[in-house]
């Protein structure tokens, strides 16, 4: 799949499935990741829920990957 393809923003099912949490800490690490999102790029679009991809996959999957 391109990333053209793929939607802009992360929801909880994708955090729950991609970390192996429970959905409520999945809720919480969107929390902090959007916290930390909008304290380093404050004209950043937040919506509540979800993650930009991009944070996401920067911030969780490639820590993984090492």
């Amino acid at each position: 799949m391109s990333v053209q393809n793929k939607p802009l923003f992360v929801n909880v099912d994708t955090v729950r499935n991609d970390l192996g949490v429970s959905r409520a800490k999945a809720y919480q690490v969107i929390k902090e990741l959007n916290t930390e999102l909008k304290k380093k790029y404050p004209m950043a679009i937040v919506v509540a829920g979800k993650v930009n991809r991009i944070w996401y996959e920067e911030a969780c999957l490639q820590n993984m990957a090492n």
